[in-house]
Formats: structure tokens, sequence, C-alpha cells
């Protein structure tokens, strides 16, 4: 037995020793990659696995973020949007507005036209600022590797993300005017706010007085109602650049995009049917901006250039911007809840102390 165990040993020795005299066997030739692996997609691999680096360094790169992405996703967003991420989470029968939806690929709050897929600036924005009025709060501490991680992990649900991102169309948002508190051009928004029939969901004072249209059921079947400019944060960002966005974008399923000249679309021959229901003093005031307009429809196409056109558009875009915001200067979110009466009066007078 003892002398068996010795000629095994001896012939490792001896490799040990011709391998460290630079005596090593030729190493087998490596193995030609298939077709199918060269012509495979570093990005488009079906399943989540690590692979050579040197070669496949963008889909490692990513698949790291979307393992990461997980685990914040687990911490923070599991709870409302569920575990396949369809907004079905434990805490969704509990909430009036229904978390998103990722699997369906519509989001409502983008910088990119209405029937594109968000930016994932858009995403990353959302999840720093958070959404007014529902459950979705803001995470502005939140490190940014975790929201750059989440945010790719969010992408998987929806199955056709890589497919149809090249195809996202971005609305620009040009720098505000900085004369947005001037009051003709206040005056002239209120013109476009009311010829475009905004008040017909909104109402003739951005609080929904009058309105014709008040309920709808949004592209994920839930009941929605028309925003109060009056009160509280806009959800989609109370900055003038936030407003002029959401006007182009529009509101996915809810709220229609006014991109291109569609704004530039205000005629003075409609003024008295669109404000019939206005006071006449009030009337006689939007009156004073009306030769800011075209006359009708046939000057409006007919005589003024695409050009011309567009500029018009653009500057009732930020006629209408200065408007919407006009009506939140006297009415915040406080005044809104506890009253401008309670929140002006003047405080009570102490009374005398006692000896």
């Amino acid at each position: 037995m003892q002398k068996n165990i010795r000629c095994f040993v001896f012939p490792a020795s001896l490799a040990l020793a011709l391998l460290a005299a630079g005596c090593a066997v030729e190493p087998a030739a490596e193995k030609a990659p298939s077709e199918d692996s060269a012509a495979a997609d570093p990005l488009e691999y079906p399943k989540w696995e690590t692979v050579a680096p040197e070669e496949n360094a963008g889909y490692n790169q990513r698949a790291n973020l979307v393992q990461r992405g997980h685990l914040v996703y687990l911490k923070y967003c599991v709870g409302c949007h569920g575990e396949y991420g369809d907004g079905k989470g434990p805490a969704a029968a509990r909430l009036i507005t229904q978390p998103r939806d990722f699997t369906s690929g519509i989001y409502k709050f983008r910088s990119t036209d209405s029937g594109s897929l968000p930016l994932e600036a858009d995403l990353h924005r959302t999840i720093s600022r958070g959404l007014a009025r529902v459950s979705m709060p803001a995470f502005p501490l939140m490190p940014e590797s975790e929201k750059i991680a989440v945010i790719e992990y969010i992408k998987t649900f929806y199955p056709r993300w890589e497919e149809q991102k090249d195809d996202r169309l971005i609305v620009p948002v040009p720098a505000a005017p900085s004369d947005l508190d001037d009051e003709d051009r206040i005056l002239r928004g209120r013109v476009v706010y009311l010829l475009q029939q905004c008040s017909a969901c909104h109402g003739t004072d951005g609080r929904g007085t009058g309105a014709t249209q008040t309920e709808y059921v949004d592209a994920w079947g839930d009941p929605q109602r028309a925003f109060d400019f009056t009160r509280g944060s806009l959800k989609g960002g109370n900055t003038p650049q936030d407003v002029y966005r959401t006007f182009h974008t529009g509101l996915r399923s809810i709220m229609p995009s006014f991109g291109g000249d569609t704004l530039a679309a205000v005629t003075a021959d409609v003024f008295d049917t669109s404000t019939a229901r206005l006071e006449a003093g009030e009337v006689e005031t939007l009156r004073s901006v009306l030769d800011h307009f075209p006359a009708d429809g046939n000057v409006l196409y007919s005589q003024m250039s695409a050009g011309e056109r567009l500029e018009l558009a653009e500057r009732n875009s930020w006629d209408l911007v200065a408007y919407i915001l006009s009506l939140r200067t006297e009415t915040t979110t406080a005044a809104a809840v506890l009253g401008p009466t309670v929140l002006h009066a003047d405080p009570p007078s102490a009374s005398p102390s006692s000896g």
C-alpha cells in the first residue's frame, strides 16, 4: 500500500518540476465561437446571467443595474406597484388613485409626445419629486445610483421598451419668457383658455364651475376628474416649463396634447359664443386684447404661413401658462384647505395675565 502511494505522488512532483522549468504541455486550441453567439447583440440577451465581460460589457453593465434596481424596487416600490409591476401591490386596494401599471408602457408624465414612451429623465423626475395629490411620494434623498438602477428595472416590466425606445419623440420646452406676470399676457391667456374650450373640463374659473365634462375613465379603467388649477400642487410640476410641457405633451388617456400649431387656432370670430356665460364687465376687458388674434380661420390658414402659425402657437402657449399661474398666486395650498380668512385674520389679542 505504501509503495503504491509513492508511485502515485512521484509523477505529480515531476510534473510540477517540469512546469516550474517552463516545460508546460501545449494548451488545447480555443473553441471558435458559434455563429449564433457571434451574432447576438450583448444588450438583447433573453436571460440575465453573467457572461464574459470583455465580450459583452454593455450587457453585463445593464444586468448589474437591473439586479441592483430589483433590490431598490423591493425596498421602496413593491408595496404599491406590485411584484410584477402591474400596480397591484398589497397597498393598492386602499388607494383612491391606483398605482401606475408599468407593464402597459403608458405613462402620463413625459417630455415626449403622447404616443411615445417617457424618457429615463422623466422617470427620474417623478421619483425625485413625487406626484402631488396621490400616494406617490418624493424620494429626493435616494442616492442617484439607486434611482438609475430602479429606473432600469422598471423598464423591464414593459417587454417592448427596447424595441420602442428609439421611436420616442421629444417635445422641446424653451426657456420661459420673463413677462409671465404681464397683465396683457394674462388676459390673452384667458382668451386662449376660453376659446380652446379648456373651460369645458376645468370650468370658466379653472376650478370646475360650469364644466360640462367632469368625469373620465383613464387607460387603466380608473375614474378621474379634471384638475382644479386654483389649489394644490400641479402633478406635472409647478414651474412655467412644467405647465408648458403638460400642454404640449398632454396627459395620456386623460388630457389631449396641444402640440405643433394647435394653440394657434384661437380666432376672434368665435369670441362672443365662447364668452357668453361671462359677466359683461369681464367680456369687455377681454375684448381689449382681441386684436392680438387672427380675425377668423381664413386669415389663420390662408394668409399666415406655417412659420407664423407656429410663432403664434408659441406665444399663445406662454399666454396660457401665464393665465394658469395667475390662478394660483392668491390661493395657496394652505389657503385652499384652511381658508384665506383663517390664514390672514389678525391674531387674537392676548388675554391679560391673572394676578
